[in-house]
């Protein structure tokens, strides 16, 4: 795998774009960071991808980790943490490929660090417009309502993948990785048990333009485990 050469601030932020197969999207969100952000480091997680998603992030503007294996959403996520903390990032955020989340809201999420070790961007507050389908959103109520009874943050959208990080934070995941390989629920549930501090915003949210890392029977069986983590934390309330 490369990773070029930058010159970045130490004491900055830096944005993680996990991708694989976005060629059609990646370009878009990597310009939307840069205008939301200006001059912030930008690195796209290439996750051996079959296109020229990896090339596209780069005639864009990003950095590009390429991952010559499949290494999936939280591996992706992880190779992303470790090169930010490399290049002396102090913040980082993660935003999606796919076109899904909003860029512009990034500066909503890094400032409202000030109260918190994590911000989580929900697309569900101040009456967001976002409808996902009725058996997506009984998923999403029931991984709200589990995280709660499992001792973690009362949030609104705790499977939203738009976040941002202190560097402190991103340094335990990074060294101790996901819990099961999980980003979401299982993750928030464990920092809260750790007495992390976390915090949430209203983000922008759209159907996917892209080819999601969550698609199709791979988002449904993603769910499952969710739930099926989640549910066995319940019974764990001592776990971290």
């Amino acid at each position: 795998m490369y990773l070029p050469q930058t010159e970045i601030a130490t004491s900055g932020a830096t944005v993680v774009i996990p991708a694989r197969n976005e060629e059609p999207t990646i370009a878009r969100v990597v310009e939307g960071v840069q205008d939301a952000l200006p001059g912030v480091r930008t690195i796209v997680v290439d996750d051996a991808s079959s296109d020229a998603t990896g090339a596209a992030g780069r005639e864009a503007g990003a950095d590009v980790l390429r991952l010559d294996e499949w290494s999936g959403y939280a591996g992706a996520l992880r190779h992303g943490y470790e090169a930010a903390l490399a290049g002396g990032a102090r913040v980082i955020a993660q935003i999606d490929g796919d076109g899904q989340h909003e860029p512009a809201d990034l500066p909503r999420l890094i400032e409202n660090l000030a109260r918190a070790d994590v911000v989580v961007g929900s697309r569900f507050l101040d009456g967001g417009d976002y409808r996902p389908t009725v058996l997506r959103r009984a998923g999403m109520a029931g991984c709200r309502w589990l995280t709660a009874r499992a001792g973690g943050p009362d949030l609104s959208d705790p499977t939203s993948g738009y976040r941002a990080l202190k560097r402190w934070v991103a340094r335990d995941i990074a060294d101790a990785g996901f819990p099961r390989g999980l980003t979401e629920s299982s993750l928030l549930i464990r920092l809260a048990r750790r007495g992390v501090r976390m915090a949430e915003v209203p983000v922008r949210m759209y159907p996917s333009d892209g080819v999601s890392m969550h698609d199709g029977l791979a988002g449904g069986a993603h769910a499952l485990r969710i739930g099926w983590d989640v549910a066995g934390l319940v019974a764990r309330p001592g776990a971290r």
